[in-house]
């Protein structure tokens, strides 16, 4: 069987090619970042380090469409009286986000909205439209010109399959995409017109578009508190009140989505102490195990605060991070 398995050079030239991309494609919304980043999260929840091809069904991409603009779908408060909702569009605000908006006036979080089916599978169907149409067709145009390196586009098939050794390249290098991805994406929403009003008094812009709140990590606390028995995750000592914090089990700078099953609470000291570092393998374990046996709590309660719970998707993501991790020799914490 052929090793399909890009070489060194393959793999820089990918990356330069992603690069070409963000410096030279022409972007009239912020769709096409979505894109890369939906294409790369979902290479690492369903493919492996192989250098054959993946298949994507366009709802799967919808999803991630849907998950990166439910964010975006959040005014922002400039003053006492003022809201605005960031233009991610040069000219009318882009439709997915309008229709986001107006969702997001129904259901209190992406869980909520979810478990609505009729109301969900229309949405879905109304952004695998809007994701077919527009940043795929478009995402590797340059200057007019077709630059096929990540798939060839065909606007009759029902999937969007990866080239050879695109889905490698996505795993390997997809904290790379993923923060010049957003770094663009902040770039172009500070560069549009229609958000000049408020971004000179938005401090931390990359913080307000993709990390989440801190209301709902309190939120999320409050729920592993009676977990976890007011015990820290990690050393198992018994927490003082508000002397904890909620933890990315797998670290947010590795992978920068939110599922409720990642989430665990330490104290003070050992969140401090691990830091955005992977914990060893006896805590993956522990993890595991404690998604296993609290699934139901955790997808009823946690889900009921915004944030999607898949255990099987956290489980896929955890094994792509520790396979990362020995492959580019990363530093893992111990708590000895």
């Amino acid at each position: 069987m052929p090793d399909f398995t890009p070489t060194a050079q393959q793999q820089l030239k990918f990356l330069k090619n992603i690069q070409l991309i963000l410096q030279s494609g022409s972007f009239s919304s912020t769709y096409k970042f979505a894109l890369l980043i939906s294409l790369s999260r979902l290479a690492i929840e369903k493919g492996e380090d192989l250098g054959e091809s993946l298949s994507f069904e366009y709802t799967e991409i919808a999803e991630k469409f849907i998950e990166l603009y439910w964010k975006q779908a959040v005014p922002y408060t400039f003053h006492e009286e003022g809201q605005l909702i960031l233009n991610q569009n040069n000219g009318k605000q882009a439709a997915i986000v309008n229709r986001i908006v107006t969702l997001r006036q129904s259901y209190s979080s992406l869980g909520l909205l979810r478990r609505d089916s009729l109301v969900w599978l229309k949405l879905l169907k109304e952004v695998t439209r809007t994701v077919k149409d527009m940043p795929v067709r478009y995402l590797q145009n340059i200057n007019g010109q077709n630059f096929e390196f990540l798939y060839q586009l065909d606007q009759c098939a029902k999937q969007l399959i990866l080239l050879p050794q695109v889905m490698f390249c996505l795993r390997q290098f997809s904290e790379i995409i993923e923060e010049l991805c957003q770094k663009r994406w902040i770039d172009y929403i500070r560069k549009n017109s229609s958000n000049a009003e408020i971004l000179n008094k938005l401090p931390n812009l990359e913080q307000f578009m993709f990390e989440p709140s801190r209301n709902q990590l309190n939120a999320v606390a409050n729920v592993l508190v009676e977990l976890q028995e007011c015990r820290c995750f990690y050393c198992n000592k018994e927490m003082k009140k508000n002397n904890y914090a909620v933890d990315h089990f797998i670290p947010w700078s590795m992978y920068p989505s939110d599922t409720g099953h990642n989430f665990v609470l330490a104290d003070s000291s050992c969140n401090s102490k691990k830091s955005n570092l992977l914990a060893s393998q006896e805590f993956l374990h522990k993890w595991k195990a404690r998604n296993e046996q609290h699934d139901l709590i955790i997808v009823d309660r946690i889900s009921a605060l915004g944030f999607l719970t898949d255990k099987d998707r956290s489980h896929r993501v955890s094994e792509w991070a520790y396979r990362q991790a020995k492959e580019n020799n990363y530093l893992i914490w111990n708590i000895l």
